[in-house]
């Protein structure tokens, strides 16, 4: 166990700069570029723009998303996507690069069976679980990691690529709002438009391009809040028949979480979306923290899920009830 001494964190395997996995990313010849399950801008615009870098430097590549569900269908533009598998996670005898996965089982643990794995993440609560791990938890996004590792392996980064890098840091960011908004997430901004980036034409595709029966799915979230805790914990519930009804994909839940910390009072938010698994109903529940105030990864590690401070989710098998009230039980006690 070692201390990366530029980042302090306190590591299980071995710890890589960005100069360091440059380095290793132009004598790679085969890998796996795997992101976590309903992947969100972040996710898919690291896998496009390390892809397009592969593309570059003559390293052959395919992409893995876990899961069948629908890509969401705003990020589709992104070049690489359509050569991303899924389902079973594909063989491969290359590296294996895990993107923004903040655990093994984002992606699936069958994954680091016989293969050596790079672990590029920007999650506070990795574990490190790489052969070889560069996670920056001072990143506001996993593309700004790469960002670095590209600069600093003096790789071209050319409009496409710098638009998913792009992507990655406008949606992880909430278009430059959230907390994690840092002056080297402006510069980096700054650096890409200058490269050639249209912003416009990236907020066009991100965030007003929304298919019909995601906007029915979000009004169907919206009906069902419920304010608990004197209006500190906020509640919505998306259930199989909500999306049966609007025709919607699990994809089409990214960012109604976001709409529902925008109401005023709002210490946490939470939404539990129903997924029936052997005929019982399982939640996975994205959580919120409106100030900081409330560490929602924290929360999230007593079911076994993770992520950030102000930012986190976790998966529980039970009625809806007792795992709104379970959430409810943890909440009072950190108000």
């Amino acid at each position: 166990m070692g201390v990366d001494d530029r980042r302090g964190s306190v590591v299980g395997g071995t710890v890589a700069t960005p100069e360091e996995v440059a380095a290793r990313l132009k004598d790679e010849r085969k890998v796996l570029i795997a992101v976590h399950e309903n992947p969100d801008g972040d996710a898919l615009g690291s896998l496009s723009a390390l892809g397009q870098v592969f593309d570059d430097l003559g390293c052959s590549w395919k992409g893995y998303v876990p899961g069948r569900a629908p890509l969401p269908s705003e990020y589709l533009f992104l070049p690489g996507l359509d050569r991303v598998a899924r389902g079973e996670l594909p063989p491969s005898p290359g590296t294996l690069y895990t993107l923004d996965c903040a655990s093994v089982e984002r992606f699936g643990p069958e994954g680091l069976q016989s293969r050596f794995c790079v672990n590029i993440d920007h999650h506070p609560d990795n574990p490190h679980f790489g052969d070889v791990n560069l996670v920056d938890p001072t990143a506001s996004s996993t593309t700004q990691v790469l960002y670095d590792v590209f600069r600093a392996g003096g790789f071209p980064i050319t409009k496409a690529i710098g638009t998913a890098l792009y992507v990655g840091i406008v949606t992880d960011t909430g278009r430059f709002q959230y907390s994690n908004t840092t002056a080297a997430a402006h510069r980096m901004a700054a650096d890409l438009q200058d490269m050639g980036v249209d912003v416009h034409d990236v907020y066009r595709r991100v965030y007003e391009s929304t298919p019909v029966s995601k906007m029915m799915l979000k009004i169907r979230a919206f009906e069902t809040m419920r304010f608990l805790l004197d209006g500190a914990l906020a509640v919505a519930v998306l259930r199989v028949q909500d999306f049966e009804d609007t025709a919607a994909q699990e994809s089409h839940t990214e960012g109604i979480i976001d709409g529902i910390r925008t109401v005023a009072g709002i210490r946490v938010a939470a939404l539990f979306r129903e997924k029936l698994v052997g005929g019982a109903s399982e939640f996975r529940v994205s959580l919120r923290s409106t100030d900081g105030s409330v560490d929602v990864s924290e929360v999230a590690h007593i079911w076994g899920g993770g992520g950030h401070v102000r930012a986190a989710g976790y998966t529980i098998r039970a009625d809806v009830e007792e795992a709104v009230a379970a959430l409810k039980k943890e909440i009072e006690t950190r108000l």
